[in-house]
């Protein structure tokens, strides 16, 4: 390989072709657009002042992901190692109050999409119980059907958000665990 050998020019194309990439992986674990583009940069230099390992290196694509992950991680634990224990208690509870609130707001979005798919009556049996505090008893006359409609209603109604939410949602199963004692 050119570079091994200190050829400027092929290491300015290698910086070409994978700058893009190296940019991007960076930006994955630094989320700082600026930031990421220094890194890119660092791992470019590391990468040609080790230049001399470039000689046994066989798949050159593996070996520039294993360089750049490397780096990463360790500016990473760097980074980590600069925090005393009460920032990283409080860094991780934020970051999981972030998290939890983001997936909750998901999860309500995702619930009142598939409670305005349903049709009209069990989307209305649905909400009188779950969100108005209606007992079945109390729907059934509200809207002048028997008492085993508004059951029948309500289960399908529950069925159906549970389709439409394994559908939808990555975590399906995790959407109706979560949220199945609201439906009993």
């Amino acid at each position: 390989m050119r570079i091994a050998n200190g050829d400027e020019t092929a290491f300015r194309q290698l910086a070409y072709r994978y700058s893009g990439k190296l940019f991007f992986h960076a930006l994955t674990f630094v989320k700082d657009w600026q930031r990421a583009e220094e890194m890119a940069q660092d791992i470019l230099l590391h990468i040609w002042n080790k230049r001399e390992k470039l000689s046994s290196v066989n798949d050159l694509d593996s070996y520039i992901y294993i360089v750049s992950k490397n780096f990463l991680l360790s500016f990473l634990r760097k980074k980590v190692q600069r925090f005393n224990a009460a920032e990283l208690d409080e860094a991780a509870k934020i970051t999981q109050s972030t998290a939890s609130e983001y997936e909750n707001k998901e999860l309500r979005t995702l619930l009142e999409r598939a409670i305005n798919h349903l049709p009209e009556q069990k989307r209305q049996v649905f909400r009188m119980i779950h969100y108005e505090g209606f007992t079945q008893e109390q729907v059934a006359q509200t809207l002048g059907i028997a008492e085993r409609t508004v059951r029948w209603n309500l289960v399908s109604a529950i069925n159906g958000i549970k389709d439409f939410m394994q559908k939808y949602s990555a975590g399906g199963l995790y959407f109706f665990f979560y949220l199945l004692p609201l439906f009993f």
